[in-house]
C-alpha cells in the first residue's frame, strides 16, 4: 500500500483522545457498607454488564470514526486492477514526440513523424475523467510544449496533429529529464511517461560518457513506455563541414573552400555529385565514392568577382534524407582599404606610400586609400572606419593616444609597426601593454634566414618553385635592427640570420599587431629598394584587413543561441546597435537584442544575440538596405547519423535517472496500447471507501450512543 498524502498520517495520533477520555472519567471509588441501601446489591447485574459493554463499543467506534478519517485524507492506493475501471486512480500522463530532423524519413508504415502523431493520438484516447496530460515535443526542449496540464483530449489532438519536423537537435535524455520535473509536481498516483521517437543513438542521449551514480528523478510508481519506430539503419550521406582556409580575400582572388563529405550507411556510394553555389551562380561540381562510414575532403578554389558579404552553399546529390545535404558559408570580402599612415618624418612615409600605390596599379586589386596624420592626430574617431594604421618612425605616445590604440586593437584593429632609425632611443613604451617590452638594438650584419611560406602574407606572392626554394627570395642587406627582449605569445614569420625577428605577429584581443625590426628607410637597410618590398608591404597590408569570416569563427546551429560581435560585421561605415535588422532564410525579420560585454582586457564590446533559429540557411543583419553581415546557419550534424540505438542502451540511459528495469515498457508501433497500458497500470486509491467506512461508523457510533427514554 502507498500513501498519496503520507503526511497526514501524523493525525492518527489524534485517534488517542476517546481512549484518554475514557480512563480520565474512570475514578476508583471507595466501598462503604450502608446497611440502609443494601437493597441495591439486588440491582440486576445483567444490566450492569450491558451498560460496560456499551461504554467500551462506544469508545471502540470513536477510536476507529477518527482513524478511518485520517486514513481516507492521507489518500492510500493498492496495486493492482481490483474494483471497477472507474474506481482506480487518477493518471499523470507526459508524452515526449520526437519531431527532429531524423523523423522525415520513412519505412513500410510511412513517415515516421506520422507514425509518431498516429501512435500519440492512441495514448491521448486512453484518458479518463481527472487524468492529466502534459506535451512535450522534443524541438521545444527546454520548456515543454505545454507548461502546465491539461484535461483537455480535443487540445492534446490538436497539438499533436500540428507538430511539424524542426531542425533543432535535442536529445530524448533531456526530455526525460524535463518529464521528471513535471511528474514531481503531480499528487496522482498513477504517473506514466510515453516517449516516441525513431529511435537514432544520437537523439537518445548527448553521449557524455556514463554517469558516475544513479541520479533518482522518478518516484518507483513511474512507468515509462518506449517506442521506436525505425528498425534498421538508414543509408544515408552528409555533409559534414565546410571550412574557409584562412586567405588574404581580394576581389578577383581565388580562396580555398574544403567541403567534407561523410557516408553514414553500410553500403557503398559511387560519384556521388557534390556541387558549389557562390554568389547566386553554380561555379564548380566534383564528384566522390565512399565506402560504408568513410569521408572524404573535397577541396574547391572559388574566385569572388564583387566586394561586400558573400554568400554561399556546397550540396551534394539528394538521398532519402535531404536535410544535410546542403551547408551554408559565407565570405565577406573587403573593397577599398582605408589606411592611416602615422608618422612624424616624410623620410618614414615616402616608400611606404609609393609601394601601396605601386601594388595598387599592378595587381588590380583592391584599392588603398592612405591618409597621413600625425601622433596629436591620434583619437577614437580618427580610428574608427580605418581597417590598418601604420605606425612607422613613432618613437612614443602619450598616455592617451596609448589608450586609444589599446582600444583601437583590441576591438579588431590591425597595426603595421616600423620602428624609428635612432640609435639612442629605443623605448617604444607605447607596446608594452601587448608584452613587447625592452627593446634591444643589434649591429650585427644579417639577411633572411628563415621564412614561414605558409603565412597567408605570402600566398600568391612566389610561384610553386619558389615557395619551395627560399633561398631565392630576394633578402635586404641589414646592418641595424630593433627587436624587443620580451615577447609574450610573439610569432616568427621571417627570422634573421643573427637569430632575431624580422617580421613578427602579434594578437591582440580581436586585433593583430604586425611588426618590422628595421625602419621604412634606408638608414639600416635596403629593404625599401629591394623587390620584396612592395608585395610585402602591400600582402602585409591585405592581411591585417582581411575580415574575419564567419565560417572561420564559429560554426553556428539551428536551435541554438547565437551570438556575434561587431568585429565581424563589413567595416567602411558607422553602425549603431539600434540600426541594425536580422532578418532570417526566407527575408523575414526577427528580433535581435544586444548587450555590453567586458573583455579580457578590460574593454567593453557590443554583443548581438538572437534565439533558436528555426531554418538553416543565410541570416542577413542588415543596415538600412546595406548587407553587413552574412551569417550561414546549418542543421546539427548529430541528426544524420541514422545508427540506431538498441535496447540495452536505452535501458542504460533510464537507469542513470532512476527509472529500473520493471518500470520499463517496450511497446511496439503496432501494439495494442490499451491492452498493454490498462495490464501495466496500478493503483486502486482508497480513500472513497475509507469515506463511506467513515459515514457507516458514524451512524452506528449514533445508534449505540442514543439513550432510551425509559433510562
Amino acid at each position: 500500500m502507498t500513501f498519496l498524502n503520507p503526511f497526514v498520517l501524523f493525525g492518527l495520533a489524534a485517534a488517542a483522545i476517546p481512549i484518554l477520555i475514557h480512563l480520565f472519567n474512570i475514578r476508583k471509588l471507595r466501598t462503604i457498607e450502608f446497611s440502609t441501601l443494601s437493597f441495591l446489591k439486588e440491582l440486576n447485574k445483567n444490566k450492569i454488564r450491558k451498560i460496560k459493554i456499551r461504554q467500551w463499543l462506544l469508545l471502540i467506534l470513536r477510536t476507529l470514526l477518527i482513524l478511518v478519517i485520517v486514513l481516507a485524507f492521507s489518500r492510500p492506493a493498492l496495486k493492482g486492477n481490483f474494483g471497477s475501471a472507474g474506481s482506480r486512480a487518477k493518471s499523470t500522463l507526459v508524452i515526449l514526440l520526437d519531431n527532429s530532423a531524423s523523423m522525415s524519413l520513412s519505412n513500410e508504415q510511412g513517415k515516421f513523424l506520422s507514425q509518431a502523431q498516429a501512435h500519440a493520438l492512441k495514448v491521448v484516447s486512453l484518458l479518463q475523467e481527472n487524468d492529466e496530460v502534459f506535451f512535450l515535443r522534443l524541438t521545444d526542449l527546454p520548456n515543454a510544449t505545454t507548461e502546465e496540464p491539461t484535461h483537455d483530449a480535443q487540445k492534446l489532438e490538436s497539438l499533436i496533429r500540428e507538430t511539424e519536423i524542426r531542425y533543432s537537435h535535442r536529445t530524448i535524455e533531456e526530455g526525460i529529464r524535463l518529464a521528471s520535473r513535471l511528474l514531481r509536481q503531480s499528487k496522482n498516483f498513477n504517473k506514466e511517461l510515453f516517449v516516441i521517437t525513431d529511435g537514432q543513438a544520437t537523439t537518445l542521449t548527448s553521449g557524455t560518457g556514463q554517469k558516475s551514480s544513479v541520479e533518482p528523478l522518478f518516484e518507483p510508481q513511474t512507468k515509462i513506455f518506449f517506442t521506436r519506430l525505425s528498425r534498421r539503419q538508414s543509408e544515408n550521406a552528409s555533409l559534414e563541414r565546410t571550412t574557409v582556409s584562412p586567405s588574404l580575400f581580394q576581389i578577383n582572388r581565388p580562396f580555398t573552400l574544403n567541403a567534407v563529405v561523410k557516408n553514414y550507411g553500410t553500403a557503398a556510394i559511387s560519384n556521388h555529385l557534390v556541387s558549389v553555389v557562390f554568389g547566386g551562380s553554380r561555379v564548380m561540381q566534383k564528384s566522390v565514392s565512399l565506402g560504408g562510414g568513410e569521408s572524404a575532403t573535397l577541396e574547391f578554389s572559388l574566385t569572388p568577382g564583387q566586394s561586400g558579404c558573400i554568400p554561399g552553399y556546397v550540396e551534394i546529390e539528394e538521398d532519402i534524407f535531404d536535410t544535410d545535404d546542403r551547408r551554408y558559408f559565407s565570405v565577406n570580402i573587403p573593397g577599398r582599404i582605408k589606411l592611416s599612415l602615422i608618422t612624424t618624418e616624410e623620410r618614414y612615409s615616402r616608400y611606404i606610400s609609393a609601394a601601396l600605390n605601386a601594388a595598387a596599379m599592378t595587381t588590380g586589386s583592391a584599392p588603398v586609400s592612405v591618409t597621413s596624420i600625425t601622433p596629436s592626430q591620434i583619437t577614437s574617431t580618427a580610428l574608427a572606419q580605418t581597417d590598418v594604421v601604420i605606425l612607422s618612425g613613432i618613437k612614443a605616445l602619450s598616455l592617451s593616444q596609448q589608450d586609444v590604440l589599446n582600444n583601437y586593437l583590441s576591438n579588431g584593429g590591425n597595426v603595421l609597426f616600423f620602428p624609428a632609425a635612432d640609435t639612442t632611443s629605443l623605448s617604444y613604451d607605447y607596446l608594452k601593454p601587448f608584452g613587447l617590452s625592452g627593446f634591444q638594438l643589434s649591429r650585427a650584419a644579417a639577411t633572411f634566414e628563415k621564412v614561414d611560406l605558409q603565412f597567408p602574407i605570402f600566398q600568391g606572392m612566389f610561384d610553386q618553385g619558389l615557395q619551395k626554394n627560399k633561398a631565392n627570395i630576394e633578402s635586404p642587406q641589414i646592418s641595424l635592427s630593433v627587436t624587443a627582449a620580451t615577447e609574450t605569445d610573439v610569432r616568427s614569420i621571417i627570422s634573421l640570420s643573427n637569430g632575431k625577428n624580422f617580421l613578427w605577429l602579434k594578437n591582440v584581443g580581436r586585433g593583430k599587431l604586425l611588426g618590422t625590426a628595421v625602419p621604412a628607410s634606408t638608414e639600416w637597410s635596403d629593404l625599401p629598394l629591394k623587390g620584396i618590398f612592395v608585395p610585402l608591404l602591400y600582402q602585409s597590408v591585405l592581411f591585417l584587413s582581411s575580415p574575419l569570416n564567419t565560417a572561420d569563427d564559429k560554426n553556428y546551429t539551428v536551435g541554438e543561441k547565437i551570438e556575434f560581435n561587431s568585429s565581424i560585421l563589413k567595416k567602411g561605415r558607422t553602425i549603431s546597435p539600434s540600426s541594425l535588422q536580422l532578418f532570417d532564410a526566407e527575408s523575414r525579420k526577427i528580433p535581435v537584442q544586444t548587450y555590453v560585454k567586458m573583455t579580457g582586457e578590460g574593454l567593453s564590446e557590443t554583443i548581438f544575440t538572437f534565439d533558436d533559429p528555426r531554418v538553416p540557411g543565410i541570416y542577413s543583419a542588415r543596415v538600412e538596405n546595406d548587407t553587413v553581415l552574412a551569417l550561414p546557419i546549418n542543421s546539427s550534424r548529430e541528426e544524420s547519423n541514422g545508427t540506431l540505438a538498441d535496447e540495452g542502451q536505452i535501458k542504460s540511459m533510464l537507469a542513470e535517472v532512476g527509472i529500473s528495469e520493471s518500470a520499463f515498457t517496450e511497446l511496439p508501433p503496432d501494439a495494442d496500447v490499451e491492452s498493454t497500458v490498462t495490464q501495466s497500470r496500478f493503483g486502486i486509491e482508497l480513500w472513497r471507501y475509507l469515506l463511506l467506512a467513515a459515514m457507516v461508523i458514524a451512524l452506528i457510533e449514533m445508534f449505540v450512543a442514543r439513550e432510551p427514554k425509559q433510562q
